[in-house]
């Protein structure tokens, strides 16, 4: 099932649901995916967690209710799973920048997400194909993320580990970058999202002497499939898509809690985003 198909059934599910508290793992069952997985796949395609796109499409819901019918505002509340008119107040003036009392006086609706229809993009076949490959265990020594990547914190991390990258002694190879990313084990659902963990970093010859605040992390030998994303980085979530939501899912290959996938940032990645730039994002076989 491609993953158009598979976002496709996830949102027809939410969007038969609303009225109730939905579960992340309900949704990814519906998309035939791991949650890890289907949480990746979903980010990368709406550019929102599930948790939010959920309780945004519940407030839209709401949105809808306060200027369409007469229902009160607390049933309306309790509707879209809200313990108390209060809370959902705070909730509904967070999305829409007003209470809903006053809302619904204006009468008219704001613009919104009322049914997301999504322009689907994704690299080309041809472009994708991997290259199937052997690679030796290594020691990554770097900056840690743990979280959801709700509020594009992945930067973040690479800005503080660039930052600090000339600390870590015996690099392999300097100038030459790893992006580690690893599902949780076991897999937990946190509001409505999949915590990972990601390790911006370098390879080392040594895993000795790991600066103050950073981490080292050993990936074992492993056989590879490796895409290359060519050009800025501003596209790579449609790379990603295509790999976990359409190749990965034809092929077999759900990765394992715990096991590692990774980018590689080698001599041929130009961060300026120039069309002739690579970077390597290495995907683990079964």
């Amino acid at each position: 099932m491609a993953y158009r198909d598979r976002i496709s059934r996830a949102i027809t599910y939410i969007e038969a649901n609303l009225d109730r508290d939905i579960r992340a793992c309900e949704v990814a069952a519906q998309a035939a995916c791991s949650l890890f997985h289907f949480h990746r796949i979903f980010l990368a395609v709406t550019g929102n967690t599930l948790n939010t796109y959920i309780r945004r499409r519940q407030m839209t819901r709401a949105a809808r209710a306060l200027v369409d019918t007469d229902t009160g505002i607390m049933d309306i509340a309790l509707d879209s799973g809200f313990d108390s008119q209060e809370a959902f107040t705070r909730a509904f003036k967070r999305i829409f920048g007003i209470p809903p009392g006053k809302y619904r006086r204006r009468g008219r609706h704001c613009p919104s997400v009322y049914k997301n229809r999504f322009q689907f993009k994704t690299k080309g076949d041809t472009d994708m194909t991997p290259e199937i490959k052997e690679k030796k265990g290594f020691t990554v020594v770097g900056i840690r993320y743990f979280g959801t990547n709700a509020d594009n914190d992945i930067p973040k991390t690479w800005d503080q580990f660039l930052e600090r990258a000339h600390e870590i002694k015996h690099p392999e190879s300097p100038g030459r970058y790893y992006g580690l990313c690893t599902a949780p084990e076991p897999e937990a659902e946190t509001n409505g999202a999949v915590p990972f963990e990601y390790i911006a970093g370098v390879a080392v010859t040594n895993p000795g002497d790991i600066p103050s605040g950073m981490t080292a992390r050993t990936v074992p030998d492993a056989r590879y499939a490796v895409f290359i994303h060519k050009g800025a980085l501003d596209t790579l979530k449609a790379t990603y898509a295509y790999i976990y939501g359409e190749w990965a899912p034809k092929n077999g290959v759900d990765m394992a809690a715990g096991t590692y996938d990774f980018e590689f940032y080698g001599d041929a990645f130009d961060p300026s985003g120039s069309d002739t730039s690579e970077l390597h994002i290495y995907v683990p076989l079964p």
